[in-house]
């Protein structure tokens, strides 16, 4: 492991362009918090814009792929706080969740370089939405969840049904995010093309696990679909069953996937 002081960031070769659709394969609620509940209203509404269109916030996606990578490279706290929260965590400056999602705010300049990952608001398809609207559909839907009497096997009746919103199965939402890739300490960017790549499987991870709220009781499955990944050399396409078919390994990213991103920025 080559030491902090040892490591100086060489230059910026580019930027990686990663875009989809995101397909809402089971109900998916990502809350728009306490503040929004109306009297009357919904217990938990989804997060919308200002014109009232749910969206998933890049947020979401960024810190789902966090959790989940954190727990593939072995980098849990015992404190259940962010890697990278405290200085022991950011000695190595090829960690690779530091690479992708950057250290706590509030440390020092990592010697490593700036925060590579970056997820944009993902917004409803315009041809989903006006295909549901013209269907007289809502763009959202409501389901109700009751408490169970472990005694009597029916619905408490001092527990009231909760309702919550979801963005319904079919949705689809136009995904972008971007990824920044230096060339540190004299590898011509070569960790940040592993890292790259690693991120593109942590979109899979997502769709393995859940996106958003309640996805041990079935909700937030999601489909990122065929990805386009393009940068200064170029444009690919990396489809679905390549991802799916991926295996991820801590020690090395997916070679197909890591051949992608090299072909895109040029070189490593």
């Amino acid at each position: 492991m080559t030491a902090q002081a040892d490591i100086r960031v060489d230059g910026f070769l580019g930027l990686a362009r990663l875009s989809g659709t995101t397909e809402v394969l089971t109900g998916l609620h990502i809350g728009a918090g306490k503040d929004s509940v109306e009297i009357g209203g919904i217990d938990a509404p989804v997060i919308k814009t200002p014109a009232g269109d749910p969206y998933i916030p890049g947020s979401s996606i960024k810190g789902r792929m966090r959790f989940l990578l954190e727990w593939a490279f072995g980098k849990v706290r015992a404190d259940g706080r962010a890697w990278g929260w405290d200085a022991a965590d950011c000695r190595d400056p090829a960690d690779p969740v530091l690479r992708i999602f950057g250290t706590n705010a509030k440390r020092e300049v990592w010697a490593a370089g700036p925060t590579r990952l970056l997820v944009r608001d993902a917004h409803l398809c315009p041809d989903w939405r006006q295909a549901q609207l013209e269907a007289g559909r809502e763009l959202t839907e409501v389901k109700t969840e009751v408490v169970i009497d472990r005694i009597a096997g029916k619905a408490l009746d001092n527990v009231g049904p909760r309702q919550f919103e979801r963005v319904p199965p079919g949705a689809r939402f136009a995904f972008e995010a971007a990824f920044r890739v230096y060339a540190v300490g004299g590898d011509g960017g070569a960790r940040d093309l592993d890292c790259l790549a690693w991120a593109i499987q942590g979109l899979t991870l997502i769709e393995q696990d859940a996106l958003g709220g309640h996805g041990s009781r079935g909700y937030g499955r999601v489909s990122f679909g065929t990805l386009t990944l393009s940068g200064p050399a170029g444009e690919t396409v990396i489809g679905d069953n390549a991802r799916a078919a991926a295996r991820f390994d801590r020690g090395r990213p997916d070679p197909d996937i890591r051949a992608a991103a090299a072909q895109v920025i040029g070189g490593g």
